[in-house]
């Protein structure tokens, strides 16, 4: 194959190499979030015992169990507040989120209370415990963690009074390593207890997040996240993440979007969380607005607390939160999936275009800057011919998603065919594309340019299962197909869905790290920002996707090879045109014997043969993906 260092296509943007962090399964629960505790906040209907889900009664008969409900929320009501709320106004239905766990004792040093196992604790880690505890008299509360058979402990006292909600934290350093601690949160009666909120996580997180996958994002880059959703967006509110993280109310977002933590999400992460996160990853932040719970006053208002200036009412909110410098954030998409059927809020094409109208108007009022993404089900002309016809000029970029079927076979012929048919899909995802380029350019008022932003792509149900290989070559062949389609196709936006814990990072209680996936988004990033060089593609193997780009000096050359046979391994001859002489050769090779489920990539050095001062030749295993660096000097590179 043939370089010619000449021939450059523009930019292969960052923005091509996006990812999104939703709400999902375990994204964020024994994800990016640090919290160990399940059921945190006590929500949901509560057990035949009167506990909530995740967590086990201590005490004899005759103590009292029950989740109480907020005062106005249902038939089971406090004498008073539960501790969680809402921001601004309360929903008067019940959503089984602002609940507290009660717990009462009547006899005289009769003790009970409520225990949780499970709990991943490792040796010589200091970790930070909180609590929110209301009782009716003075009572001393007793915290321990334990390990198996209560040994290697930790044990704290809090004394309560009847003054209303109290917030206790204390750090402690764990004496054991165990994957099964237990925490047990008890107290000698007569009296009664009530638990608002308990959290307990590392004392180094970052805002409530595990620094360590903030690290494997960091590593597989992430130039702009897209946050909350997804699906997820449309069961979130925005302003409930101005309040302390333990009193934001738990989100209904049923079983099928979180079904790990029973439908509902704690709201660990908020506006400001999320902003810390990108600016800590070097991402672009990307918010979606709900456009099924709230309209455009809710959406221009979420645009002025991001944007807004000290002098605004949501701008100085900020500010007065500690922080005074505006968020500058330039993406926003106008709902997530609306059409699908899925989502609530305005489905039919005239009933969302208007609403997308009127939100894009409001939100660009507070900020005329900001950068919109319609939504809405693209693979149908109707959309076309009614949302980009008629409201085509609020926005300027539409959403398109595909995912490809998983892998049902792995052994044998069947096994190959499988695999070759995830390896070549990114062929069809460049053929859907291109149909909705061709309408783009049919319906787009006044033929105004209009971006695709590719923001949903992956292998279905990539989150239930650990990936592996085949799922690595999948991104390798779709992020090789964007980098040479992408500006072709006006594809202005890309988002993988997502990286934590559902394609990319693997999160466990001790560690992260990367998947086949993820390692080969840490491949690809050595082209982002970089001009792509037009590579001719009959001199390119069979079975061999190629991807080749440039500094700004022309001084080294990066060079992906995708070999995308299960089984041959293959002889990549490649000769640099226009680049001076070849001074040296670097690589590195993604490597499995084999792509069974739970394979994994092993990086070893690239066998390369010089032949010539500006050729060479690269022998690719089979299904691997190498990384080739190319140090040029003379012409074009001179060094």
């Amino acid at each position: 194959m043939e370089v010619d260092v000449s021939k450059r296509a523009g930019e292969i943007s960052p923005l091509w190499f996006g990812h999104n962090l939703e709400h999902t399964r375990s994204c964020v629960w024994r994800g990016l979030s640090a919290q160990l505790i399940r059921n945190r906040k006590f929500a949901g209907a509560s057990s035949p015992g009167g506990l909530a889900h995740h967590w086990h009664r201590i005490g004899p008969k005759g103590c009292l169990f029950r989740v109480e409900r907020a005062a106005g929320s249902g038939v089971l009501n406090m004498d008073g507040e539960a501790y969680t709320t809402r921001f601004g106004a309360i929903e008067a239905r019940w959503d089984g989120t602002r609940q507290s766990q009660r717990i009462q004792s009547f006899g005289r040093g009769e003790r009970c209370g409520i225990a949780q196992p499970g709990i991943p604790l490792a040796e010589g880690r200091e970790y930070e415990c909180r609590l929110a505890l209301l009782s009716d008299r003075k009572l001393s509360v007793e915290v321990r963690f334990s390990g198996r058979g209560h040994s290697g402990s930790f044990t704290t006292k809090l004394a309560l009074g009847p003054e209303g909600w109290g917030e206790h934290r204390f750090t402690f350093t764990s004496p054991v390593s165990q994957d099964d601690s237990v925490l047990e949160i008890t107290f000698a009666g007569p009296g009664a207890l009530w638990v608002g909120a308990v959290a307990l996580l590392p004392a180094d997180h970052f805002l409530g997040m595990r620094r360590d996958v903030i690290q494997r994002l960091k590593e597989i880059s992430v130039p702009i996240l897209r946050w909350p959703g997804g699906n997820f967006a449309g069961c979130y509110r925005w302003e409930d993440g101005l309040l302390p993280v333990d009193r934001r109310a738990p989100f209904y977002g049923g079983e099928g979007i979180l079904p790990h933590t029973d439908g509902y999400d704690d709201h660990e992460v908020g506006t400001d969380e999320f902003v810390a996160l990108c600016r800590e990853v070097a991402a672009e932040p990307w918010l979606t607005i709900n456009m099924g719970l709230e309209g455009p006053e809710e959406a221009a208002a979420w645009v002025e607390y991001c944007n807004g200036s000290r002098a605004t009412k949501w701008g100085r909110l900020r500010a007065e939160r500690g922080h005074p410098e505006p968020y500058a954030v330039r993406y926003w998409s106008l709902g997530n999936e609306m059409g699908y059927g899925h989502m609530r809020g305005p489905n039919t094409p005239r009933k969302y275009g208007e609403m997308a109208r009127r939100c894009a108007e409001a939100m660009r009022k507070v900020d005329p800057s900001i950068i919109l993404v319609a939504s809405g089900a693209w693979w149908k002309e109707e959309w076309f011919q009614t949302v980009l016809a008629e409201q085509g000029d609020c926005f300027e970029h539409i959403a398109f998603h595909e995912y490809i079927g998983l892998m049902k076979e792995f052994a044998g012929e069947a096994g190959k065919k499988e695999f070759q048919r995830l390896a070549a899909a990114p062929r069809k995802t460049r053929e859907d594309l291109r149909q909705v380029r061709d309408r783009l350019q049919k319906y787009s008022p006044g033929g105004k340019f209009v971006g695709i932003s590719f923001d949903e792509w992956n292998v279905w149900h990539a989150w239930f299962r650990v990936p592996g290989v085949v799922e690595g070559i999948h991104a390798a062949a779709m992020l090789s197909m964007v980098c040479r389609e992408a500006r072709k196709l006006g594809m202005t936006i890309g988002a993988y869905f997502e990286p934590v814990n559902e394609g990319a990072i693997l999160v466990e209680p001790g560690s992260a790290r990367l998947t086949p996936a993820g390692q080969v988004f840490r491949v690809f990033r050595a082209h982002q920002g970089r001009e792509l060089i037009e590579v001719d593609p009959s001199g390119v193997p069979a079975g061999v996707d190629a991807v080749a780009s440039v500094d700004g000096a022309g001084g080294e050359v990066a060079l992906t090879l995708v070999n995308t046979s299960p089984d041959e391994s293959k002889e990549v001859s490649v000769s640099l045109l226009e680049a001076g002489r070849v001074a040296q050769v670097e690589g590195t090779v993604l490597t499995s014997a084999n792509f069974l489920p739970e394979s994994e990539f092993q990086v070893r050095g690239l066998s390369t043969t010089r032949k010539g001062e500006r050729a060479f030749s690269v022998n690719l295993p089979a299904h691997s993906v190498a990384l080739v660096q190319v140090a040029c000097s003379g012409k074009g590179g001179e060094q």
